[in-house]
């Protein structure tokens, strides 16, 4: 069947025009999204897409949106061949293409991520969207330092993102979602399942290399090796933002989430300068809430455990608490 193409009679965004494009196949879909302009609206009829390759969206500035046409992620999937096999690495990838929405669709069983954003695809937004079995993680921001070029302000959601499997991913890095250099991601009301990898260290949220104002809020961890963290993992010197690498993270905020069972930390603040912790709480974890290093400082209040063996703040290797009088 081929893609329909549907006008539409309202301004978008301030465009004059805009478009609302039915895709029911694979091959219409990757043409929908390499080619979208300004203001479409990409609607994924229900059934499963098996990929053959990454859906590519290069330089393609939005407003667009991608969405599942019956609001339930579970009607439109759209998938790689598994989390090991290397020939869909992406489900999809982004570059220097801002302003995307993803919405009601379940992606799974890719070699790396399910969603990439490069360089400057800034402003993109992820809402109810499942994420399985992706191989490293199910959202990847990668910046550009050289070009001053950062995937910022990405939104995510009422998703829900994992592995199907108890002892989480089999590749040799695995995370939830992963931004490196990134500013102002918000991350909320989204669910992290079996974020582990083989049993063993995984992040299920974390940004990294010198990243700011992250804020993780209101989201569920199930059974994952860290819950939320500012740094952590390692950042290589060359994928610093500013190339300044001082700290992991700036400012940012981890509040009102609920981590159950985590294998360590429930929180993790590694390198990160002036973070707040607030209102969390954490249930039958391994850890609680640990920072670590002298470049940590962080503002903890009104967080409860019920892992009294462990302290509910644990400070590491010259982390700092702040108190009121710094703020």
């Amino acid at each position: 069947m081929k893609a329909a193409w549907i006008p539409v009679l309202w301004a978008v965004a301030g465009l004059s025009h805009a478009r609302t494009v039915t895709v029911s196949d694979v091959a219409h879909l990757q043409e929908a999204c390499a080619n979208a302009l300004k203001g479409d609206e990409i609607v994924v009829a229900k059934g499963v897409y098996a990929l053959t390759r990454a859906i590519a969206i290069s330089n393609r500035p939005g407003p667009v949106t991608v969405r599942g046409e019956t609001g339930n992620p579970a009607d439109v999937v759209i998938e790689g061949q598994g989390q090991d096999v290397e020939a869909v690495k992406m489900i999809f990838e982004l570059t220097d293409s801002p302003g995307w929405t993803f919405s009601a669709l379940t992606t799974r069983k890719s070699y790396y991520h399910g969603f990439k954003f490069n360089a400057g695809s800034t402003d993109c937004v992820l809402r109810n969207v499942v994420m399985r079995d992706h191989g490293e993680s199910g959202v990847k921001g990668t910046s550009d330092p050289d070009k001053g070029r950062f995937p910022d302000r990405l939104l995510v959601e009422k998703c829900d993102i994992g592995f199907t499997n108890k002892a989480g991913g089999t590749r040799g890095v695995v995370e939830g979602i992963d931004g490196v250099a990134v500013e102002g991601w918000v991350v909320r009301e989204s669910r992290f399942l079996n974020i582990q990898k083989n049993g063993g260290p995984a992040y299920a949220v974390f940004t990294k290399g010198n990243s700011r104002d992250t804020r993780i809020e209101a989201n569920r961890f199930e059974n994952c090796f860290i819950g939320a963290s500012f740094g952590g993992g390692g950042t290589g010197a060359a994928y610093f933002r500013d190339h300044d690498q001082s700290v992991e993270h700036r400012g940012g905020i981890i509040k009102g989430n609920t981590i159950i069972a985590s294998t360590d930390a429930a929180i993790y603040v590694n390198k990160g300068s002036r973070c707040r912790i607030e209102g969390n709480r954490m249930e039958g974890c391994a850890a609680n809430i640990q920072l670590r290093y002298p470049e940590t400082t962080a503002w903890v209040s009104d967080n409860h455990s019920n892992n009294t063996a462990e302290p509910l703040v644990r400070l590491r290797d010259g982390a700092t608490l702040l108190d009121d009088h710094t703020k």
